[in-house]
């Protein structure tokens, strides 16, 4: 009897080191796919980043774009109110190269100094600029390059029509390498310094993803809040509505 006892006692203890095995394997198993959902998701999450950098990439080159075509189009302006100051009113205006080029000087005024020194500054400027940008490219992608470029031409040119442009690159080069105490610095630069810059809108809705993402709901919402409210109808108003429709639910 007492035998029998101690024979179901030990099947008893095996049974329970099975079952604790078991439940062991099953745990590493579930572990195992967390663990696999977490690269994935960081995979997925660095593929956004760099769909958005891409994505605003684009949307500098078409700002440059619109630009060069207003610089085009106030020149004819301007040659057009002197003909007519002068009384040529006769004279036809000068038409854009093409292509889209700049328009041709006339002959009397092509090789005055102060205006080849003016453009020769120009696009030095505009050159030290696209070198700092180009750095945040998804073919280059040297963001610590380009934060230090875009604060070069910032020390160098802070009042510059780019100025604006460049403090909110700076931000994203910080941003896309989760430099987030560095970015939000950069951001709210854009917004305070550069009050009247198409740029603010973006700057605004980064500023509450940062905050967001630190946990400061109150901070997240009130920069959504100012971007709808000032900004309207701008794509990152949009965006910043969409994140506050979700946080009031």
């Amino acid at each position: 009897m007492l035998a029998l006892l101690l024979g179901q006692l030990s099947f008893t203890v095996r049974a329970a080191e099975l079952s604790t095995t078991q439940r062991l394997e099953l745990l590493e198993r579930r572990v195992n796919q967390v663990t696999n959902l977490t690269l994935e998701l960081d995979q997925v999450r660095a593929e956004n980043r760099q769909l958005r950098g891409e994505i605003e990439s684009l949307g500098h080159e078409i700002d440059q774009l619109k630009r060069k075509q207003r610089d085009i189009y106030l020149d004819i302006d301007q040659r057009l109110g002197a003909l007519k100051g002068s009384g040529a009113g006769g004279v036809s205006p000068p038409a854009p190269a093409s292509g889209g080029g700049a328009v041709e000087a006339p002959a009397d005024t092509r090789s005055v100094p102060p205006a080849s020194a003016a453009s020769a500054d120009r696009d030095k400027i505009e050159a030290e600029y696209d070198a700092a940008k180009a750095l945040l490219s998804p073919q280059q992608k040297r963001y610590a390059e380009a934060a230090k470029g875009f604060e070069t031409f910032l020390a160098k040119y802070p009042n510059d029509p780019l100025a604006a442009n460049a403090q909110y690159w700076l931000g994203e080069a910080h941003y896309v390498t989760q430099d987030n105490a560095a970015a939000q610095k950069a951001f709210e630069a854009v917004v305070s310094v550069y009050p009247d810059s198409n740029k603010v809108p973006d700057a605004l809705y980064k500023i509450g993803r940062i905050r967001q993402a630190a946990g400061d709901a109150v901070g997240a919402r009130s920069s959504y809040e100012t971007l709808v409210a000032n900004h309207p109808g701008t794509a990152a108003a949009g965006l910043a509505q969409h994140v506050l429709d979700q946080l009031r639910r």
